[in-house]
C-alpha cells in the first residue's frame, strides 16, 4: 500500500508540472461545456430533428384515431401500434425503449363528436374544461432532446387539427344537406351561425407534452438539458486523462526509470495501480469543476441551473466507476504504444470516436440504427447513460448497477492487459 500511495504522490507532482497537460484536463471540458450548451439552448429550440418512430396505444378504436394515424403517416412519423398497458408504455418511454409514444384515451371520438355536434345544433360551447377527454397525452422520454421533441409535437397537432377539420366538415354536410331545400341561408347574427364559425375558430383537441416518469408531469418540469451536457462532457474529458497516463509510461520507460523502478520488490501491477489511483483524483476534480460550472454559471449566462439528485453520494459511484474505466484505457494506451506522439494521436483519436459513438455529441437514438447497436461497446455510452438515468429519468442508483460494473470490468480488462506487457521496453 505504500508502495502506491508513493507512486500516486509522484504522478501528482510529475502532473502540477506539466501546465499544457493541467489545460487539457481542465480548461478543454469547461470550455467545451459552456459553448456547447449555448449553443443548444439558442438552436435546438427552433430546429426540429426528423423523427423516425413513435409507438401509439389508442384506447379509442374509433374514427378520430384511424383518422390520426393515416394524418401520422403523411406527416413521416412512423406510428407503431402498442399493445400492451398504458403503464407499460410509460415504463418504456421512461427507459428509452421509445423516445415518444401517443395516448388516445377512450371515448375520445364519441365526446369530440358529441361537442361538435353540439355546437352544430346551435348549443353553447362546452367550456375548455369540459372537452378535457380530447386532450392527447404525448410522451417523451426525459433524455431526448428539444429539437426532437418540437419535430414530433409539431407533427402530432397538425395531425389532430387536421383529423378534427375531417370530422367537423363531415357533420357540416350532413347539416347542410338536410337544409338543402331551405330558401334561405342563416343569417350572419344567427345563433346557428354564430355556433359555426366558433366551431372551426375554437380547436376542441389539445396535444400535451409529458414524461413518461410521472403522468402528471410535463416535459417543462422534468426536462433539463443541461443535467444531460455536464456529465457529458465532464466525461469526455475524464478519458482524455488517458494521454497524461500514457505520457508518464512512455517518459519512465524511454527515460530507464522504468528500469529503476521494476528492479525494486514492487510489482509492475502496484505501479499501474499507484498511476490510477493518481488520476482517480484528477478525474473526481475534473467532474467537481463542471459541475460547479453548472451550477453556478450556468444561471448567470441564462440557463438552467445543473441539479443535484436528493441524494447527491449517488453520483459518487458512477464518477467512480467512470473515472477507472478512463484511467484503464491510459494505461492500456501507455503500455502498447512505444512513442508520445503515437500514443497523444492514437489515444484522441479513440476518445473522440468513442464519445461520438457513446452519444456524447449527438443522442444515440437520433443516430442510424447500425450506429445504435454500435454504440453498446463504448465505455462512455455505459458512463453516460449512468448519469441520465439518474439525473434525467429519475431512476434509483441500483438501476445503475449494471453499467457501473461494465466499466469496472473495463477497467480491470485493460489494467490486466497492460500488466504483462508494462515496461516492457525497460526491462
Amino acid at each position: 500500500m505504500g508502495a502506491i500511495l508513493t507512486t500516486a504522490i509522484k504522478e501528482l507532482l510529475l502532473l502540477a508540472r506539466d501546465r499544457a497537460g493541467l489545460l487539457v484536463l481542465f480548461l478543454m471540458p469547461a470550455t467545451l461545456v459552456v459553448v456547447i450548451t449555448l449553443v443548444q439552448e439558442n438552436i435546438l429550440q427552433l430546429s426540429g430533428q426528423r423523427p423516425t418512430e413513435m409507438c401509439v396505444r389508442d384506447e379509442d378504436q374509433g374514427p378520430f384515431a384511424r383518422g390520426m394515424a393515416s394524418y401520422l403517416q403523411k406527416g413521416h412519423i412512423e406510428a407503431t401500434a402498442w399493445n400492451a398497458s398504458v403503464d407499460e408504455l410509460r415504463q418504456a418511454v421512461t427507459a428509452g425503449t421509445c423516445q415518444a409514444a401517443l395516448i388516445i384515451a377512450p371515448g375520445t371520438s364519441t365526446r369530440l363528436q358529441e361537442e361538435i355536434d353540439r355546437q352544430l345544433a346551435g348549443g353553447e360551447a362546452a367550456p375548455s374544461t369540459a372537452i378535457s377527454a380530447t386532450e392527447l397525452d404525448l410522451l417523451f422520454d426525459p433524455a431526448t432532446m428539444v429539437g426532437f421533441r418540437a419535430g414530433i409535437l409539431a407533427r402530432v397537432q397538425m395531425a389532430a387539427q387536421a383529423t378534427e377539420l375531417e370530422m367537423k366538415a363531415a357533420c357540416l354536410s350532413k347539416l347542410l344537406t338536410a337544409q338543402a331545400g331551405a330558401t334561405a341561408a342563416l343569417p350572419a347574427d344567427d345563433a346557428a351561425g354564430r355556433s359555426l364559425r366558433e366551431m372551426f375558430a375554437r380547436p376542441l383537441t389539445t396535444v400535451t407534452e409529458r414524461s413518461g416518469r410521472a403522468s402528471h408531469a410535463t416535459m417543462a418540469e422534468v426536462l433539463n438539458p443541461v443535467d444531460r451536457n455536464v456529465p457529458a462532457w465532464a466525461l469526455f474529458g475524464m478519458f482524455f486523462t488517458a494521454i497524461p497516463i500514457a505520457g508518464t509510461i512512455l517518459t519512465e520507460r524511454q527515460s530507464g526509470i522504468a528500469l529503476r523502478l521494476t528492479a525494486m520488490p514492487v510489482s509492475p501491477i502496484q505501479l499501474l495501480a499507484g498511476k490510477m489511483l493518481a488520476y482517480l483524483g484528477v478525474c473526481m476534480v475534473q467532474f467537481l469543476l463542471i459541475a460547479l460550472i453548472g451550477m453556478y454559471l450556468f444561471p448567470r449566462l441564462g440557463l438552467a441551473a445543473f441539479s443535484l439528485p436528493a441524494n447527491p453520494l449517488t453520483l459518487l459511484t458512477p464518477v467512480c466507476a467512470s473515472s477507472l474505466a478512463a484511467c484503464g484505457f491510459g494505461v492500456w494506451l501507455g503500455s502498447f504504444c512505444r512513442s508520445y506522439e503515437q500514443a497523444s494521436t492514437l489515444g484522441a483519436t479513440i476518445v473522440v470516436a468513442a464519445a461520438a459513438m457513446g452519444g456524447i455529441m449527438v443522442p444515440v437514438y437520433a443516430m442510424p440504427p447500425m450506429m445504435q447497436q454500435l454504440s453498446i461497446v463504448s465505455p462512455l455510452n455505459w458512463a453516460i447513460t449512468c448519469f441520465s438515468d439518474l439525473l434525467v429519468r429519475g431512476y434509483p442508483w441500483v438501476a445503475t448497477l449494471a453499467d457501473q460494473g461494465r466499466l469496472l470490468a473495463f477497467s480491470a480488462a485493460m489494467l490486466m492487459l497492460s500488466w504483462k506487457r508494462a515496461y516492457r521496453w525497460g526491462m
